[in-house]
């Protein structure tokens, strides 16, 4: 599942109501590279809607949504927040100005997205799952901007040739190792990043 966030201000909590209005999503790239385009969520809110859940930090149910609707902004939404524990304390947080971003979880249905002269992914519909309170975003103004493979960046970057693709498939290896906590025999000791850090700034090189 995919992750974007975007601000949205105090002053548009009601802590009498218990809701919260702002704009899940708004039809602007990302700093990950992503254009979700207006009518992106037409289907899913109208099919699925109902299912949608409020999540806290993509993880704990919090809420239910009140209303969706696309505008000429982006997703405004506005949600109703249970009342649990969980529930005041999210609330006390947004009054107070430390939650101020949400964040929706998505998935692009095969052939919805495409890439355009500018390497922007262009998200023409997506199935929305969530979309929840996040202290930290996961993808604008974050350390890592995105969730994007990199199978993917092999996929779609035209300028790379096989040696370009081959480095990008052991970074993959070495990627799998360092979680494993194993040694790559197919990358050579000289080149293997030593740390996650390494190996990120390896793979940001690339742009990916």
């Amino acid at each position: 599942m995919l992750l974007k966030s975007l601000d949205f201000k105090a002053d548009t909590v009601d802590m009498d109501k218990r809701t919260f209005t702002g704009y899940a999503s708004t039809w602007d790239v990302d700093q990950g590279g992503d254009l979700i385009v207006k009518g992106a969520f037409t289907k899913t809110l109208k099919e699925a809607g109902n299912r949608v859940k409020v999540l806290w930090q993509h993880h704990e149910p919090i809420g239910r949504p009140v209303e969706m609707a696309e505008d000429n902004k982006g997703l405004l939404v506005t949600a109703k927040v249970s009342n649990t524990r969980l529930g005041d304390e999210a609330l006390e947080l947004m009054r107070d100005e430390v939650i101020d971003r949400m964040s929706i979880g998505y998935m692009i249905p095969e052939g919805k997205s495409d890439y355009n002269a500018d390497g922007v992914r262009v998200i023409r519909e997506l199935m929305l799952k969530e979309f929840s309170l996040v202290t930290f975003p996961m993808n604008e103004a974050a350390v890592i901007t995105g969730v994007k493979s990199v199978r993917e960046a092999m996929s779609h970057k035209r300028d790379l040739n096989k040696t370009d693709l081959k480095e990008l498939a052991d970074m993959v290896d070495e990627l799998n190792a360092l979680i494993k906590g194993e040694p790559r025999s197919r990358t050579s000791s000289k080149d293997q990043p030593q740390d996650i850090a390494e190996l990120k700034a390896a793979i940001e090189c690339w742009g990916v």
